[in-house]
Order: structure tokens, then C-alpha cells, then sequence
């Protein structure tokens, strides 16, 4: 509680009236005598009223308040946020806070709520989470006013909660629809190939270019006209995403972390496979901390990697991939393509070679290689300066040696794809959808 202006104004005047007398004093003792006893008086009046206007706040019931809340967030991703209250609980205005996460300052709030005629009053505001996790929301705080104005008193009203903070998948979910739609506007249609990776799908009637091995000659001996086989790309196959949570990922890229981009190339691949008949899976590595998602299956399988991995986090320590080759051999015996994300470095040359040599005997490999946006820009910076031309220099060298440990790994059976972070995502898409079509999973 608090005293309300109108309580500190009163106490105020009377304050003031005081002084009274003590000028009487001088003039008429006698009067200045019986001021001190009015002043008193009055002053213990307004005591008795606050103490009385309070305990009268005080045993007031508090209001009721309910709080709807999406049943996910996403990352960096403005949601809207209700609070509805009972009008009948309510003053005719009331300063309101909700107790939401405080990784979001520009909420408005508190806010001076009026009461509606309508039974209900209703305050909605928009909050954006700054990470992954769960958003932990407290009670829903007003501060109510005496029924003489006295006093501002904090209730509480409603129920704590707590809801799950994803990835932002709208924005890989959207790429992959233009992708789509721009493949049936231009009339793309996949062509069933030969050779490994297809398995057969069904039989149709026989079309002008089809070749003679993919006619079933006992179906068209029972028909009396050619039929042909058809196949498909081959399913059930599984993909595995290794996400290097480690400290070279946990650095702040376009207003998320390195480590947040490769989660939604992970996601993306997820997806991807999932539409494909593939069954993906994840194992996060970083020192003593590991989280493995064994593959999943069904379109209803991204809801289970999302469950899985969008509490994740990167740490401080240094990323160790032999390591982690080691821990997936032990989850996972089956033929898989293993994609590692993360951010190469020249001397990751050993350790990389050492985990390649373990993975390369049971799963195909490749390597999703996250380039900082300022490197990208530096290779095109004009040189102005000493300084400048320092910074070129040395990433130029940098580059050099990247490209040199790229070739290493591609000699060892790798496949490396290099791109920003906002690149990445899409192009360890298409090229896990090149292997794919190309049957060479």
C-alpha cells in the first residue's frame, strides 16, 4: 500500500495549519491555546479516517482477472497477450502490471485500465520474447484506490503461467511455400529416375518416353497393353543433425545467437525429411552436456523435435567432434546422413578429420559451415585506410585457410556447405534434397 495524492495533500494543509498557532502565541495566548487543540483534533480526525478508509480497502475482495495466452511463442515475434477483469471488481480506473518476463521493456505496461460498461474489461498488449525456453508469466498486479481516494493499494488477481517459446519457424515454413508454389506455377514435375535409391511405387499405363526397362511385361500381358512401372525416391531413410552447442555458436547474430540460426536449419532439415518419408533426428554436443532426439517419424514428428530441442541453449564450452562421433555411433548403429552445424575454424582441422574418419564408416556426411555476415561483407569493403586494409588482409588469410580445411574434408568423404546464417538454413535444404533426388543417401 501507499498513501494516494489526495491523502499526501491533506496532510499536507494540515501540516500547514499548524503554524497557526504558533502565530496566535504572540498576539492571544488564549486563542493560540485552542488552535493547538483544533489542530490536533483535526489532525487525529484525519488519522482515525485514513486508519478506517484503509482497513476498509484492505477487506475489499480482490478483483478477478484471467489471463489468455497463445499456447506457444515464438522467438524475437510479437504476440498479443489479454487480460480480462470482471468490471464489477473494478474502480472506475485502475493502474495495471502484469508480471510477464521482463526480456521485453516495450510492453506499455503499467497502464491506466477504465472499467467498461460491458461486464468484462479487457487489456490486450504485445510481448515479445528475446529467447527460446519457457516464458515464466506471475500474477496480473493492480493498484486500487480507497473508497475515499485515501490509499493505492496492490492486489494481486489471476494465475501464474507458463508457455513454451519456440523457434520463429514462420519464416522457414514461408520459404519453403514460395519454394513450392513457384515449382507448381512453373509446371516442375519430379521425374522417377534410375539407378539406387528408388524403390517401387505403383504401376500406370505406359507414356510416350518411358524406357523399356520400366515396363512390367506380366502386367501388360494380363491388361493387353503396356504398363509401366513407377518408383520413388526411397524412404525411411534417416537424418541426423549434429548442432555444435558450444561457445563458437553462442555469439549474437542479427538479433539472435549463431546457435539459434542452426537450430532452425536444424528444424528445416527436419521438416524437409519429414515430407520426404524420412525420419530425422538431433543430438546437441557441447563438453559434459549432450541431448539426443532419436528419430521421429509421421508429419507429426516436427512437434517432437520442436518439444525437444527449443529449450536449448549454447554454453561456454570448447566444441569437441570427435567426441560427439563417438556418442552418436552409440546412438545410432542405422546408415544415416549426419549434417554437423556449426562454425568451422582452421585449427578444427585434426579433431574434424579424427570424427569424419569414425562417421565415414557408417553415415554419410556433411558439414554446414556458418559464415558471420561481417566476414561476407568485409571480402567486397573498400580499402580507405590503414586500418581497413589490416582487417582485409587478415580475412583474406582467414579465408584462405578455410578454403584449404574445406578441401580437406571434402578429400575425406564430406560434403561442406558454407553460408550466412540467414543462408544456411535453405541451402542444407536443397542440398540434403539433391542427394535425395540424386538416390545417393
Amino acid at each position: 500500500m501507499r498513501p494516494a495524492q489526495r491523502l499526501l495533500v491533506l496532510a499536507l494543509v494540515w501540516a500547514l495549519l499548524g503554524a497557526a498557532p504558533v502565530a496566535a502565541s504572540t498576539l492571544a495566548p488564549a486563542l493560540a491555546g485552542a488552535l493547538l487543540v483544533a489542530w490536533a483534533l483535526t489532525g487525529l480526525v484525519l488519522a482515525v479516517v485514513a486508519v478506517l478508509d484503509l482497513l476498509q480497502a484492505r477487506n475489499r475482495a480482490a478483483p478477478r482477472a484471467q489471463r489468455q495466452l497463445p499456447l506457444a511463442l515464438s522467438v524475437q515475434v510479437r504476440q498479443p497477450v489479454r487480460i480480462d477483469l470482471i468490471s464489477a471488481d473494478l474502480p472506475g480506473s485502475v493502474l495495471l502490471a502484469d508480471e510477464h518476463p521482463g526480456d521485453d521493456a516495450d510492453t506499455g505496461l503499467p497502464t491506466l485500465v477504465r472499467r467498461a460498461r460491458a461486464s468484462v474489461t479487457t487489456l490486450e498488449y504485445a510481448y515479445r520474447p528475446a529467447r527460446r525456453g519457457r516464458a515464466e508469466f506471475g500474477r496480473v498486479r493492480l493498484w486500487l484506490t480507497s473508497p475515499l481516494g485515501l490509499w493505492s493499494l496492490c492486489r494481486y488477481a489471476g494465475e501464474a503461467a507458463s508457455v513454451p517459446v519456440y523457434p520463429d519457424f514462420s519464416l522457414i515454413s514461408a520459404d519453403l511455400e514460395a519454394r513450392y508454389t513457384r515449382t507448381r506455377t512453373l509446371g516442375q514435375r519430379l521425374q522417377a529416375r534410375s539407378g539406387e535409391g528408388l524403390e517401387f511405387h505403383q504401376l500406370r499405363d505406359y507414356q510416350p518416353g518411358d524406357s523399356p526397362r520400366r515396363i512390367d511385361w506380366k502386367a501388360t500381358a494380363r491388361r493387353r497393353q503396356l504398363i509401366s512401372r513407377e518408383y520413388q525416391d526411397e524412404q525411411n531413410q534417416q537424418l541426423i543433425t549434429l548442432l555444435d552447442g558450444g561457445r563458437r555458436l553462442a555469439l549474437p547474430v542479427a538479433g539472435l545467437t549463431g546457435f539459434d540460426h542452426a537450430l532452425n536449419a536444424s528444424l528445416l532439415l527436419s521438416w524437409s525429411a519429414l515430407t520426404q518419408g524420412d525420419r530425422p533426428g538431433a543430438l546437441m554436443f557441447s563438453g559434459e552436456t549432450e541431448r539426443w532426439i532419436p528419430p521421429v517419424r509421421g508429419r507429426g514428428g516436427i512437434h517432437q523435435m520442436l518439444n525437444g530441442l527449443y529449450d536449448l541453449h549454447p554454453d561456454d564450452h570448447a566444441s569437441d567432434f570427435a567426441r560427439a562421433a563417438r556418442r552418436l555411433r552409440q546412438h545410432c548403429s542405422r546408415h544415416a546422413l549426419v549434417v554437423l552445424i556449426t562454425r568451422l575454424q582452421p585449427d578444427d582441422s585434426d579433431d574434424l578429420l579424427e570424427a569424419l574418419r569414425l562417421l565415414g564408416r557408417r553415415h554419410r556426411v556433411m558439414i554446414g559451415d556458418m559464415r558471420l555476415p561481417a566476414q561476407a561483407a568485409l571480402a567486397h569493403a573498400p580499402v580507405a585506410d590503414f586500418e581497413t586494409a589490416l582487417q582485409v588482409a587478415g580475412d583474406a588469410h582467414y579465408e584462405r585457410e578455410q578454403r584449404e580445411l574445406h578441401t580437406r574434408l571434402r578429400h575425406a568423404g564430406a560434403q561442406v556447405v558454407d553460408a550466412t546464417p540467414r543462408q544456411l538454413p535453405a541451402r542444407l535444404n536443397a542440398a540434403y534434397l539433391q542427394l535425395k533426388r540424386g538416390g545417393r543417401l
